[in-house]
């Protein structure tokens, strides 16, 4: 066969549902209710990436969304982003304090040197702290040594656990980005949930050679990064695009009898602008005017559904 190894149609994983093992196939419609604090229709979680863009971020094998745009050294995309941390942050601070609204904030573990008056403040706020990587900059892919890309998942749970103590669960991959053996790296390091997969509405159980993970929803569709910076939309496309989707997972929710999840990811150096920042607002009062929220970190919502789905 043109020199192919004999065994190349040999796929002894043929079956129905799924052709691996890392999870068993699930259909949205027949899985199993799940229910919220009070009977809320919608779990509400704002996820807020706070990352660091490197000046000298590598070009391969891709440059991180947000990453620096110019030749180096790029001090308008690095003040840009830096925005975000000293500025952009604070607007949603008070936005959501004022709407007693949690947040899960994607941290780049190298921000606890970088901003530690910032991380001060986080911990005031009293938002959850996730792993969002070391940095923008130290990606992982294939291309990386298993123990570089080991000691870098170690080194970024250390610094946040130095700071922020050992209640550290969630993972979310920089831009993304994963190996074969990031998810097994990252149950080693004794985190709970991750964020990498695009592939559900809702949590799952995801099974690595070092234990269980689960794996809790991120929209990239509905990312201001994707909207904003990488499409150039208009800020109210993004707003709409959230209040739609709140819209339609509540119908679901109330015809299901099941719970929903709305992720809402925002980004301190797009949102945190003094010309977007109303929009969000808005936005933030019309899903709490529809009513049944649940306001939750990823955490809560990752810890509640796993007592209701312990598999």
């Amino acid at each position: 066969m043109n020199g192919l190894p004999e065994d190349y149609l040999h796929y002894p994983l043929r079956r129905r549902g799924m052709d691996h093992d890392i999870y068993p196939f699930r259909a949205l419609p027949t899985a199993k209710p799940v229910t919220w604090p009070n009977g809320a229709r919608i779990a509400l979680c704002i996820a807020v990436h706070m990352g660091h863009f490197p000046m000298d971020m590598p070009l391969k094998p891709f440059i991180a969304p947000g990453g620096m745009e110019r030749p180096y050294p790029s001090y308008w995309d690095y003040t840009l982003r830096d925005y975000g941390n000293r500025i952009g942050v604070y607007r949603l601070m008070k936005t959501l304090a004022t709407r007693k609204l949690p947040a899960t904030a994607l941290l780049s573990a190298v921000l606890t040197s970088r901003y530690p008056v910032l991380m001060d403040d986080l911990e005031a706020a009293q938002w959850e702290i996730a792993c969002a990587g070391f940095d923008m900059g130290r990606l992982h892919h294939s291309g990386v040594p298993l123990d570089h890309e080991r000691a870098t998942v170690q080194e970024a749970a250390a610094l946040l656990r130095a700071r922020f103590g050992t209640a550290l669960r969630g993972w979310h991959s920089p831009a993304h980005s994963e190996s074969s053996h990031t998810l097994r790296l990252v149950a080693e390091a004794g985190f709970s949930f991750t964020t990498g997969w695009a592939n559900d509405d809702m949590p799952y159980h995801m099974q690595t050679e070092a234990g269980r993970l689960i794996c809790m929803p991120l929209s990239q569709d509905l990312s201001d990064q994707r909207m904003l910076h990488q499409q150039h939309l208009p800020t109210e496309d993004f707003t709409n695009a959230i209040l739609t989707a709140h819209e339609m997972l509540d119908r679901e929710a109330q015809e299901s009898g099941s719970g929903r999840i709305l992720v809402v990811p925002v980004t301190p150096w797009l949102m945190g602008v003094p010309h977007r920042i109303r929009a969000f607002n808005a936005m933030l009062d019309g899903i709490m005017a529809r009513g049944s929220i649940w306001p939750a970190t990823m955490g809560q919502i990752a810890e509640h559904w796993r007592a209701q789905n312990p598999g």
